[in-house]
């Protein structure tokens, strides 16, 4: 494997939490380099999901699409993520999104079976995987919420900007309207007012 792309993901392990050299070569054994072309399917809607993924480079997003055929983008992933469909994972029900790549994209790809065992052998794993729950599924989870709800879309769209940068250069517009929940002239008013 890329020695770049194992530094990457070990330096996002530790953020959350430090792990042990052994329960980090444990994890990589568990992993398989994946490569997306632009427009790639990594998760269908309706399917059952099965893969933990870190995303090396790239942009994917998570829609959804309803029985009209419009699509709601759920969130977008940029190069550092991890990207699942938890809940199908942890349920081995249907995911409720697709999971698409936005432009070619490089990930670490874990079966979730194999890499939820791990966890409850190894504590320091453990613990990382806590920390990233309640980091990623409750307190980010909660700011969106909130932010959706108490914040203009001007505001919600400098942030993203802030947070993101260059998500302009690789993720379509009518996606990055979608996720911040606004529709694409919207945006294009909100766009023109800041330049």
């Amino acid at each position: 494997m890329e020695t770049s792309l194992i530094q990457q993901f070990k330096e996002k392990i530790n953020y959350y939490h430090p792990i042990s050299e052994e329960s980090f070569q444990e994890l990589v054994a568990l992993a398989t380099v994946v490569h997306l072309k632009k427009n790639e399917i990594l998760v269908h809607q309706d399917t059952i999901a099965r893969e933990f993924c870190f995303l090396y480079n790239g942009y994917l997003r998570a829609y959804i699409s309803d029985e009209k055929g419009r699509i709601y983008t759920k969130n977008i992933a940029v190069q550092g993520d991890f990207i699942a469909s938890t809940v199908s994972c942890l349920l081995g029900q249907p995911s409720k999104f697709t999971i698409q790549a936005i432009t070619d994209c490089s990930l670490l790809h874990l079966s979730y079976k194999k890499f939820r065992e791990l966890i409850f052998k190894t504590d320091d794993l453990k613990s990382f995987y806590i920390y990233y729950l309640e980091k990623n599924w409750v307190i980010a989870k909660e700011e969106r919420e909130i932010s959706i709800v108490m914040e203009d879309a001007q505001v919600r769209y400098e942030k993203l900007l802030k947070s993101t940068r260059h998500i302009e250069k690789y993720v379509p517009l009518q996606d990055i309207a979608s996720h911040l929940g606004i529709t694409p002239t919207q945006l294009s008013r909100i766009r023109r007012q800041l330049k």
